[in-house]
């Protein structure tokens, strides 16, 4: 899968998990764009959680993704609200889908077809739509939906954006295309396109549009975490890191010779500060001055600090410590640490915490600490 996420720093984001197992089910024949905005004329924005585009069947797909706070019961067409478990009502997804794929639609017509399809005919284009949440099961009632379906697991939307064809199919117009496409895809759902999938795109190495400079400071960087990486895997191969080897059995001390021996002071611990700032830092080493690194940084250290088990005290985890150390190295280039993330910091740690199969509880007397274990 080709993944485009949102260029907009302030946007949600997928799930991380989500986007991995999606990578895992779907191959390179499938661009995804996340958390898109569409202009499209005489209409409001619309708010795309996904826009797939299967090139090689020439197929596409808008999906609505729900969370639910409990497991969906019914799943009805249009005209009806949905239920969950407990009776709570809540608005037909269904709709909301509908009236982003007319926006689609209309945007894809205007702005892509003339361009890049200019054979095709306008009157035949075909999206499928979807809602996917993990809160429908094997029990919920879903109607039969006229123009839509339902799915409850990502491996039975994978299928069908793998596999289904369509009589009007949208096919590229050629391998030269693929990049000048993506990037008008790109345009149109406010959507970024990273440097790995460009590389997957075919672009070549030696691009006009290619900052030669740029390009090699960041494979430099590249380098660099990499060194950092494997001195982390050598401490570890040796013992000298807890979370990620079993000490190794020490071998008897030769008996004290006769002359008095020095005792050597022990390194002082160090503290929980100092901890949480050693993640930070390593997991942003070799990371360039874009906004989607900086996150993923973010998530990296986060991840960390997660399976840092002397970070869990009897207080639980200092949302505030892991704050202080992470806000100085994007306050001079991003500003805040939410605007990086497109949330308040605690928000995000806790889904975060979530996404990893955790569940994280609030901490009584410590607002800003949360507790996994």
């Amino acid at each position: 899968m080709l993944h485009f996420p949102s260029a907009n720093s302030a946007a949600h984001r997928p799930s991380l998990r989500d986007v991995a197992r999606l990578g895992e089910l779907l191959n390179d024949d499938v661009w995804a764009f996340s958390n898109c905005r569409v202009d499209a004329p005489g209409r409001p924005v619309a708010e795309i959680d996904w826009f797939f585009y299967n090139v090689r069947h020439g197929t596409l797909m808008v999906s609505e993704w729900k969370g639910f706070p409990h497991r969906v019961v019914s799943a009805t067409d249009t005209g009806a609200r949905w239920q969950l478990e407990g009776g709570l009502l809540v608005a037909n997804p269904i709709e909301q889908v509908s009236k982003q794929l007319d926006a689609v639609r209309l945007a894809l017509r205007n702005g892509i077809l003339p361009q890049y399809f200019p054979d095709f005919d306008p009157r035949q284009l075909l999206l499928m739509q979807s809602v996917y949440s993990p809160q429908v099961d094997e029990r919920t009632e879903i109607e039969r939906i006229r123009w839509g379906k339902v799915y409850g697991s990502l491996p039975d939307l994978a299928a069908v954006i793998s596999t289904s064809t369509s009589p009007a199919p949208l096919h590229l117009p050629g391998a030269d295309a693929r990049l000048g496409l993506a990037k008008a895809l790109c345009a149109l759902f406010r959507t970024s396109c990273p440097a790995d999938v460009k590389a997957r795109l075919g672009v070549p190495k030696h691009d006009a549009g290619v900052d030669v400079v740029q390009r090699i400071s960041e494979i430099h960087r590249q380098i660099a975490a990499l060194h950092v990486e494997l001195a982390d895997l050598l401490l570890a191969g040796a013992g000298g890191n807890s979370r990620h080897a079993e000490p190794k059995p020490q071998p008897e001390p030769p008996a004290p010779a006769a002359a008095v021996v020095k005792a050597t002071k022990p390194a002082p611990a160090l503290t929980e500060q100092q901890r949480m700032h050693a993640h930070v830092v390593r997991s942003f080493q070799g990371v360039n001055g874009s906004v989607d690194a900086a996150a993923r940084a973010l998530e990296k250290a986060w991840a960390a600090v997660l399976a840092d088990p002397l970070l869990h005290g009897a207080a639980g985890i200092s949302v505030t410590s892991f704050g202080s150390a992470g806000s100085p190295l994007v306050k001079e280039k991003h500003g805040s640490l939410s605007k990086v993330l497109g949330m308040q910091l605690r928000k995000w740690c806790i889904l975060q915490a979530e996404a990893a199969g955790l569940k994280p509880r609030d901490v009584a007397g410590k607002p800003s600490n949360i507790r996994v274990r």
